[in-house]
């Protein structure tokens, strides 16, 4: 295992990581094979079921596992093209695991001041990159896709006028700009699709000025994040979710 990784150490999610990647190496754990539950590898690891949920989300945005809506996860690969290339992915993957509630906190919080404070400009640039994520996915350009998806969370935290906020989530989102080639890998045209609905969704919870919807959308971006497969399907939003989805692929005209 590489210095960096072993160096990541100090924090219980990242313990939980280099615990299961051991018994995923080993063997221990062969491909099709379920892991335990979040409660059994809490109780194993002694720590909070929150660290085991970033440890699995690192672990699945790497490539070793995949979790199934209601079934659990289960082993996907014992090694990813040679140690070292697993340990970058695994090194990505904390990163971004790390943020997200850090990030789902502060862009709910951005949301709702846009929802108060986004003037009709802030709402064109909101709109114009719904269009280009669009696009993007047209013609298949995950990278530049998921790229633009980053623009839009900046673009959401500076139509809140609070410059403190827009701040931390532009610093925030920046800093993980470079590890979007993990995500992109395990990106298919069915999740993009998912994905493209849920920003739609929060842009158009800001237009309408509906603070309940916007809500609905960034925990389901973060919920969700990377959307989770089960036997070919994606979860499926919630209700009040739904209620606030655009029609798949119609671009909303501007306001």
């Amino acid at each position: 295992m590489n210095v960096e990784l072993a160096s990541a150490r100090q924090r219980k999610p990242q313990q939980v990581v280099e615990a299961l990647l051991a018994k995923i190496r080993s063997g221990d754990w062969p491909v099709g094979s379920r892991l335990p539950s979040e409660r059994e590898i809490a109780s194993q690891q002694r720590v909070s079921r929150n660290a085991i949920r970033e440890a699995l989300v690192a672990l699945q945005l790497s490539g070793y596992i995949e979790k199934r809506v209601g079934d659990g996860s289960y082993i996907t690969h014992t090694e990813i093209s040679g140690e070292a290339d697993g340990d970058a992915g695994v090194l990505a993957g904390m990163g971004i695991a790390e943020a997200l509630e850090v990030r789902e906190a502060l862009e709910m919080a951005s949301a709702f001041m846009a929802i108060r404070k986004a003037t009709r400009s802030d709402l064109l640039k909101i709109d114009a990159i719904v269009a280009e994520l669009e696009e993007h996915l047209e013609r298949d350009d995950f990278r530049a896709y998921l790229v633009a998806t980053l623009d839009l969370h900046i673009a959401v935290a500076a139509a809140s006028h609070n410059p403190f906020l827009a701040k931390q989530v532009t610093e925030l989102t920046e800093k993980h700009r470079d590890d979007q080639w993990l995500v992109q890998q395990r990106y298919c045209p069915e999740i993009a699709a998912y994905s493209l609905d849920v920003h739609r969704a929060l842009a158009q919870a800001i237009r309408n000025r509906d603070p309940a919807a916007a809500a609905d959308a960034t925990q389901q971006h973060y919920h969700d994040y990377p959307a989770l497969k089960a036997h070919g399907r994606y979860q499926n939003p919630s209700a009040a979710f739904r209620s606030a989805l655009p029609s798949p692929h119609r671009r909303e005209k501007n306001p």
